[in-house]
């Protein structure tokens, strides 16, 4: 057998371990985490809402986190997250579904696992848990990525960036980890899907100190129109930069780095009708 035989047929082997030592198979996979949203003390009463009280035991006690596995999806030195907080009356479980948020991913063909914790579950309520901690985002990306590199679909826990998304009451959770929940520096992303209610300095404020993406869309019903137009005369008088318009007939998302955009769908229908996640993740560079 000649040397350069010999050659080629140790370097087909040394291709073939280094693609399935990097490829992962795509699918679900569920994680119980000690640093996961809930339970947190500050719902183990439950909750009370227009008189109506939501247990501990059935909204509260969840501790698990969905992480999808995308079929594009290769081991790097640095892993890329799309972090979603879903809204009222939610689930992790639902929204996945509900929103089409893997199947986006999937046709954006995005090497980046999907992070959904479950928040308060199918309850009215804002609250993110141990997101409103102080460092609480950066133990939970912590103690995710180290049990996603126990069981082998990353190859270590460094961080390439983080997209932060999240509808309707997902905002009070994102806006915290802006605030102080850690890994700040990793965002590169921040989207809210018609969640603009409150806490708007903290979006604010990251804009001016990091050099991330903001998009915003809301609607005419969604209760945000108005923080949405606050918010952007807020930048006028601070010189910021944006772009404005409607989401309806875009093709590509515009490539400003704050971007607010109208919708005239319903306020569950503003991330998969017309695909708006898909064309924002199309978009990232």
């Amino acid at each position: 057998m000649s040397f350069r035989f010999k050659s080629t047929i140790l370097i087909a082997c040394l291709i073939l371990i280094l693609t399935f030592s990097c490829s992962v198979k795509s699918g679900y996979k569920i994680y119980e985490l000690k640093n996961a949203p809930y339970p947190h003390e500050a719902r183990a009463e439950g909750h009370e809402y227009h008189q109506k009280h939501y247990s501990y035991e059935e909204h509260y006690s969840d501790s698990s986190v969905l992480v999808y596995i995308p079929d594009a999806y290769e081991k790097n030195n640095t892993t890329d997250l799309m972090v979603f907080l879903h809204g009222w009356g939610n689930s992790k479980d639902t929204c996945v579904k509900k929103f089409e948020l893997a199947s986006q991913l999937n046709e954006a063909g995005k090497n980046m696992l999907l992070v959904i914790p479950e928040g308060p579950k199918f309850a009215p309520d804002s609250h993110a848990g141990k997101f409103c901690d102080k460092d609480g985002f950066k133990r939970f990306i912590d103690e995710l990525l180290g049990r996603l590199k126990d069981d082998g679909i990353v190859k270590n826990t460094n961080i390439g960036r983080i997209l932060l998304s999240g509808h309707s009451g997902g905002y009070y959770g994102m806006a915290h980890i802006l605030r102080y929940g850690g890994y700040t520096e990793k965002i590169s992303d921040v989207v809210i899907f018609d969640g603009l209610y409150w806490l708007e300095e903290d979006y604010l404020n990251w804009i001016q100190a990091y050099d991330g993406r903001l998009i915003n869309i809301y609607t005419e019903n969604g209760g945000t129109k108005d923080n949405s137009e606050m918010f952007m005369g807020w930048c006028d008088s601070l010189n910021i930069d944006y772009f404005s318009g409607e989401s309806k007939g875009l093709v590509t998302m515009p490539e400003d780095r704050i971007i607010m955009l109208y919708s005239d769908l319903g306020h569950s229908e503003v991330m998969h009708k017309r695909k708006n996640l898909l064309k924002i993740l199309e978009s990232m560079r």
